[in-house]
């Protein structure tokens, strides 16, 4: 187990827009709001600056913090240098956009939220622009979602030296994340969003999802079944292939007639929302109203999905069960069963 670290990642308080990630939260901001995305530091230094110790030494429009190999996040802290104007206003907004795999454990809200974000009144020995008032927090709660905070500055005292905001991933029963492990893949599946996911790519990634919860529904492995005594088209070389067997002991994946598996093979939107469904969804009171047909043996699956927002369907109100899903709709599957589980513990 690795040791537990916090990453702090000081920045100066730049306006820039960043890209926003695909389905981004809703809430909209105004040009001269700040955006900030939380990914790893590791993979955005390609072109070789060097970085020291926990902290990024250089300005940065995106301010990063690394999930660590424990996979908790630390704070962020934001600050504007000292004996330069800050270039805020009260109103503005800042808004704090977790990457696909990552979600709040608790969401926070207007009574919660000031353990998520603090303001401290000074910052090494200099007097913090961002203050409560009488009247008026120093930072107020606008919105929230299971991976966005967005909160808006509603106090400033321009006799301050220096704006600070700490944002906090730490606090027991509040701001800690869960990490999934489908966050290593999830950038890379988004850079080539109609690509095609193979359902021993999608089992696995679901199976270690649905794993490591405590209400996981789940069977323990018996560890005397290996895939290729169960498949024809499985051989004993592809021990990666046995990740999938708590899905197929589950009665979850059956393999195909014949007593193939056909692991390479594009998943499709029907097996990947039936399986999704039937691990994370809830009990569906009526059919899901897709104007097409789907296949019998997806149908309590699918609809479980649907009532558990885990799927939706196509702007002209069809689902299109056969298609192969795509690589940008297998994180949104993904992500959605994670934001599903925020209320129940990790295992040990």
């Amino acid at each position: 187990m690795a040791i537990r670290r916090k990453w702090i990642v000081f920045i100066t308080m730049l306006i820039a827009a960043l890209a926003i990630m695909f389905f981004s939260p809703t809430q909209v901001l105004a040009d001269t709001d700040i955006k900030v995305r939380i990914c790893d530091p590791d993979r955005i230094n390609d072109e070789g600056d060097a970085q020291e110790g926990n902290t990024i030494n250089q300005v940065l429009s995106a301010p990063t913090v690394s999930y660590g190999e424990n996979r908790e996040l630390g704070s962020v802290q934001i600050t504007g240098k000292a004996g330069v104007a800050v270039p805020l206003s009260e109103g503005q907004k800042i808004m704090v956009i977790l990457p696909w795999g990552i979600s709040y454990m608790q969401v926070p809200d207007e009574s919660s939220y000031r353990n998520y974000v603090e303001w401290p009144e000074q910052f090494e020995g200099k007097k913090n622009q961002i203050c409560d008032s009488a009247a008026k927090p120093g930072v107020s709660f606008i919105a929230a979602a299971p991976r966005s905070l967005t909160i808006e500055l509603s106090h400033l005292d321009s006799s301050g030296d220096i704006m600070v905001i700490n944002f906090l991933f730490n606090q027991d029963n509040y701001s800690k994340t869960r990490i999934a492990s489908f966050v290593e893949i999830a950038e890379e599946y988004l850079e080539d969003r109609e690509g095609e996911i193979s359902r021993r790519e999608f089992f696995t990634h679901l199976a270690r999802l649905a794993g490591s919860f405590s209400a996981s529904p789940l069977k323990s492995i018996n560890g005397n079944i290996v895939a290729a005594d169960l498949f024809a088209d499985i051989s004993k070389e592809q021990a990666d292939i046995d990740r999938i067997l708590p899905l197929i002991e589950g009665g979850l994946v059956k393999g195909y007639a014949g007593g193939v598996l056909q692991p390479e093979q594009s998943i499709s939107r029907a097996e990947a929302a039936h399986l999704a469904g039937t691990l994370f969804g809830v009990a569906a009171s009526e059919p899901a109203p897709f104007k097409d047909s789907l296949p019998e043996w997806a149908q309590k699956g699918i609809n479980k999905a649907y009532a558990a927002r885990i799927i939706q369907g196509y702007p002209d109100g069809s689902f299109q069960a056969g298609n192969p899903l795509s690589k940008a709709e297998a994180i949104i599957i993904l992500q959605n069963c994670l934001e599903r589980y925020s209320k129940f513990p990790l295992l040990n």
